[in-house]
């Protein structure tokens, strides 16, 4: 079996044996009436009951979630899920974080962001007992938690970042400079002239669709529009790894596919 299938085989096998979030004892959502934002939503309060603590959300029907916060469950009694702002409830800062609940995992809450980025989604993960951000970053596709010892939590994904480089205008050196930044020095450079022509092929089928026209000619004329917009984006880098969730996270790279396309 070539070494880059066994790779992968092995990494869906762990994944297989991964964990999701915790579900939650019970949830409680309170209607507020009529979004204002215009559209045909609901704005509303949704609580998230742990053992531990509550997760509050409220969303008016607006872009992100207009509040964020973590609340304490003390001496197991039980916190009302109520529109009012409890005392003990631990918010979360918008300025430092804007999206909504994501999920729970021991200690740890989890929040998306409120829009994706560059075909991933940003979370971050905050210490239920502090109410403070410990870790955030960018996944395409969903968080996995592997098996671990004690309390500790391991978390697996898939990570897209940004490689601050063009790598087909400098294959050499700007894989070079993203290797050395990620930890991937073994790692084979992806093909990322595919993955930017794939870019390039769906940026104008989509344009063509937006003029309601199967037309070859507009595919023609777009696609070279969408190669010179492309060539100059900024490669976009995803690939597998592992966070030891903790006062210090380290994101590590593990084996598997590394693929390469460009910004949005």
């Amino acid at each position: 079996m070539p070494l880059r299938l066994l790779c992968a085989v092995l990494i869906l096998i762990t994944l297989s044996g991964a964990a999701s979030f915790d579900q939650p004892r019970s949830k409680k959502t309170l209607d507020l009436g009529p979004s204002r934002s215009g559209s045909h939503t609901h704005a509303r309060i949704t609580c998230y009951f742990f053992s531990k603590f509550m997760v509050k959300e409220t969303d008016l029907g607006e872009k992100g979630a207009a509040r964020l916060a973590i609340v304490p469950i003390t001496h197991g009694v039980v916190t009302e899920c109520a529109r009012a702002h409890g005392r003990t409830e631990k918010v979360i800062n918008p300025d430092e974080w804007s999206g909504y609940f994501k999920g729970v995992k021991n200690d740890f809450v989890f929040f998306d962001a409120d829009d994706g980025w560059n075909g991933g989604m940003g979370f971050a993960v905050y210490d239920s007992r502090t109410g403070k951000k410990i870790f955030e970053d960018a996944a395409i596709g969903p968080l996995a938690f592997p098996p671990t010892q004690g309390n500790e939590v391991s978390l697996t994904y898939t990570r897209v970042m940004d490689g601050q480089c063009i790598v087909p205008k400098d294959e050499i050196g700007c894989w070079a400079r993203i290797q050395k930044n990620i930890g991937l020095e073994s790692a084979p450079m992806p093909d990322c002239k595919k993955g930017y022509e794939q870019s390039a092929q769906n940026l104008a089928k989509g344009r063509c669709q937006a003029q309601s026209t199967n037309d070859p000619q507009c595919l023609d004329r777009e696609i070279e529009l969408a190669r010179d917009q492309t060539k100059e984006a900024n490669s976009i880098i995803s690939y597998p790894v592992q966070v030891m969730l903790g006062p210090q996270p380290a994101i590590k790279p593990m084996n598997g596919e590394v693929r390469c396309r460009p910004s949005d």
